[in-house]
């Protein structure tokens, strides 16, 4: 009988589900690694949706993320764009050793990697995931812990029904992480940068998909799958908390061979971003 420590059965209480397995579906957590470069076609685990899915490095982009495609044929979009920080090498637990062996030389500095913690009144951002979408973040002040690993928050620009005060509620660990800092982006953001947008109180991920010359305004395609206008001081580069750590996106993005697509051709840009967002409309589309 086993517990996860990520996933939850419910998610305002903390519950987190049992499931019996077999012994044969169990093995050891992998010790905590160094990023490594990957070559194309080499076989790597990425982590997604709170699990390591195993797959395959397409291609190496030069701001060092790199194209994946799941093995998994229930997971979709096939293909999407990892940080180093976000892959490892695929390996197999075989009679109790990993295959590949893990070299000393691979271990990360840190052994173990210790839970956040955080301190009253610490400014954060909680994700918002309710339709488990895990597509914005909302800035809060942590109020208290109340134990096993959950907090009381209350949100800085979400208002209770009665508009009296600002909403506070109980949320798990898993779903707070400390402010991102400020990239300052002094001029315009360009084609393909990945942002987050300002929106409904909240921060939303998109890309740039048009920039509008003279205006300081944006055409931005989100997670939402939709397309909306944003001005300038309501967009920021888009980071991700991963290991302890802000993982910075590049400013512009050029898929290289066998991806190759134009950045100056908008209608490309947005063809290519659709196809990893919604692999369904790509496939309709090849075939016409």
């Amino acid at each position: 009988m086993v517990q996860f420590t990520h996933l939850f059965q419910d998610e305002k209480t903390g519950e987190r589900p049992l499931r019996m397995f077999s012994v044969s579906h169990i093995r050891p957590q992998l010790p905590p690694l160094r990023p490594r470069k990957f070559k194309q076609g080499e076989d790597a685990d990425a982590y997604h949706k709170n699990g390591w899915w195993e797959g395959v490095i397409l291609q190496e982009w030069n701001n060092g993320n790199y194209l994946f495609m799941f093995h998994s044929d229930n997971q979709w979009p096939k293909y999407v764009v990892f940080g180093v920080n976000q892959l490892r090498l695929h390996r197999t637990w075989f009679n109790g050793y990993w295959v590949p062996p893990v070299q000393e030389s691979e271990l990360a500095v840190e052994e173990v990697q210790r839970e956040e913690e955080y301190n009253e009144g610490d400014l954060v951002e909680v994700r918002n995931d309710e339709d488990g979408s895990n597509r914005s973040w909302f800035a809060a002040i942590i109020v208290k812990p109340v134990g096993n690993k959950r907090y009381l928050i209350q949100y800085v620009t979400l208002e209770t029904e009665d508009n009296t005060d600002f909403l506070e509620k109980e949320v798990d660990t898993s779903h707070i992480r400390p402010r991102p800092p400020d990239i300052v982006v002094p001029d315009q953001f360009v084609m393909l940068d990945q942002v987050d947008a300002f929106y409904k109180g909240g921060w939303w991920k998109g890309v740039i998909i048009k920039v509008l010359s003279g205006d300081s305004k944006y055409h931005v395609y989100l997670a939402t799958r939709e397309e909306m206008e944003f001005k300038h001081d309501e967009l920021r580069l888009h980071q991700d908390w991963i290991d302890g750590k802000w993982t910075k996106p590049s400013p512009g993005v050029c898929i290289s061979k066998p991806f190759c697509i134009s950045v100056d051709k908008c209608s490309s840009v947005i063809f290519m971003y659709k196809f990893l967002t919604d692999v369904r409309f790509i496939l309709f589309a090849a075939v016409i």
